[in-house]
């Protein structure tokens, strides 16, 4: 992924906000393979949305938890990341998922991600996937983050 500027120069909110920019030269391939959008943010708060296609299928014909998984982490992550200033940034220490309800192709998700605390080197957010056109809870997860000086 290309880095616009040295994220060591920004805050957080600010690096989040330049990857939300339609013009920014940041191109998300995780994100491209599994469908996901980065669609709102603040401070504490990112959301994610995405879509499970045929692709991301498990052999009995699920969406496999690894899709699930990966909006979870990108959103509570990111909502750290929100909070960080500048010269600082996180990584996924521990994540720990409930599935509620099983995933299907076409199934248009929401993840949610919110800060629970912070300190100067460790987070704790949360964050819950749902049905957008049901509303229904999907899975939910709570995360640990690493924080760190940039070093870029």
């Amino acid at each position: 992924m290309k880095m616009p500027e040295k994220w060591s120069e920004k805050t957080g909110l600010e690096n989040i906000a330049t990857m939300i920019d339609a013009n920014s030269p940041i191109h998300d391939s995780m994100g491209e393979m599994l469908n996901l959008e980065l669609s709102e943010f603040s401070k504490g708060v990112c959301i994610y949305e995405g879509t499970p296609t045929d692709r991301h299928l498990n052999p009995r014909g699920h969406i496999h938890g690894g899709w699930t998984m990966s909006i979870l982490d990108a959103a509570a992550v990111l909502a750290v990341v929100t909070e960080l200033p500048k010269g600082r940034l996180c990584a996924t220490s521990s994540l720990e998922v409930k599935f509620s309800r099983p995933l299907k192709p076409g199934m248009k998700c929401r993840a949610i991600g919110k800060v629970k605390s912070i300190s100067t080197n460790l987070a704790h957010a949360k964050a819950k996937l749902i049905d957008v056109k049901t509303g229904k809870l999907l899975a939910f997860c709570t995360c640990s983050a690493s924080i760190y000086d940039v070093t870029d």
